[in-house]
């Protein structure tokens, strides 16, 4: 009897030892979705220096994580790419993953519509210095047009209307409402004008609500029918949404099935340096302390500054300026 015990507790010590591993396993694969021109081993190498970067911001009080990053301080093993945000949910409901990163608005989004999963930190900069700000707007993004380089007019026009967006508090306006305030919302369809203006076709996923959305029914909502049917009022021009996969984004526009491409990212606007040539970034950096000098340089993943800003852009296209900035966060289930 007592050799049956001990065999009973050795086998149940074995698999308690197999799940902890699986779990840990588990724990160090990230979720993301798809980049336009990176792949999941750069996007891991680029994951590297952020774990290093939210370490900092958790000493300065400027991340909030219901898990002490000290105790977790390795990087992820593994980086997965989804086409579609349900996909990588439901990878993250099944265990096949350990977190998701995703912008801030879309956690904010997805948590509020699956009580299985929570946000697993928050940024708090409104006390921050510049360093910290520095630091962690260099983890943000920023979301622009994607056009192919012979529509530069298209672009500029864009621009100008953006800038006057900005200028007259229509954007602020629209990112508060269909973005800051939308996380626990269903976003409503909106009609868009018609115009005897020209006809611009634009990719979009619906993978990022609410700003990025696409109702049950195939209807674009949100944010980017928002933005879209201002901008076509302004610059006397229809928008016609084309609903595409995430990594089908960048084929759709050099095929011509599309003029421009909704939800590109680059560095995040708030960040001064986002508008420096490598040149520039590193004359700015000389008089930062070393640490922060070699955070920066660890979250580059190896990449130099102008090839950051432009690793998920294609060769052989432009971007309009930003119209929406966001810092990324961590998506677990609840424990």
């Amino acid at each position: 009897m007592k050799k049956i015990i001990s065999l009973f507790l050795a086998l149940m010590l074995l698999l308690g030892c197999v799940q902890i591993a699986a779990a840990e396993e588990t724990e160090l694969a990230v979720g993301v979705l798809s980049m336009l021109n990176m792949t999941e081993e750069q996007y891991l190498a680029y994951s590297e220096g952020r774990v290093l970067a939210m370490k900092y911001l958790s000493k300065k009080g400027a991340y909030l994580s219901d898990r002490d990053l000290f105790l977790r301080p390795k990087p992820p093993t593994r980086a997965v790419f989804y086409d579609r945000l349900t996909d990588l949910t439901m990878a993250l409901e099944s265990g096949a993953i350990g977190n998701a990163r995703l912008p801030q608005s879309t956690a904010a989004y997805v948590c509020a519509h699956n009580d299985k999963l929570k946000q697993r930190g928050t940024f708090s900069l409104q006390d921050a210095d510049d360093i910290t700000k520095l630091v962690a707007y260099r983890l943000g993004v920023s979301f622009s047009f994607l056009l192919l380089e012979d529509r530069a007019a298209l672009r500029d026009e864009i621009d100008q209307a953006l800038t006057s967006m900005k200028e007259d508090g229509t954007l602020a306006a629209l990112v508060q409402a269909c973005i800051l305030d939308a996380a626990d919302k269903d976003p409503e369809p909106l009609e868009f004008p018609q115009t005897d203006g020209e006809t611009i076709k634009v990719a979009i996923t619906g993978e990022l609500p609410p700003m990025d959305y696409v109702a049950p029914d195939g209807t674009p909502a949100g944010f980017n029918a928002a933005l879209l049917a201002e901008l076509g009022a302004r610059m006397n021009k229809n928008f016609e949404l084309v609903q595409v996969g995430s990594s089908g984004r960048s084929l759709a526009l050099s095929e011509g099935l599309v003029d421009m491409v909704f939800w590109t990212n680059g560095l995040d606007e708030r960040l001064e340096s986002s508008r420096m040539t490598a040149e520039e970034h590193a004359e700015f950096m000389k008089d930062k302390p070393e640490e922060i000098r070699e955070l920066m340089e660890s979250i580059s993943g190896g990449l130099d500054y102008d090839q950051e800003k432009f690793m998920d852009i294609p060769q052989g296209t432009i971007m309009t300026q930003p119209f929406f900035s966001d810092l990324v966060v961590s998506v677990g289930l609840k424990e």
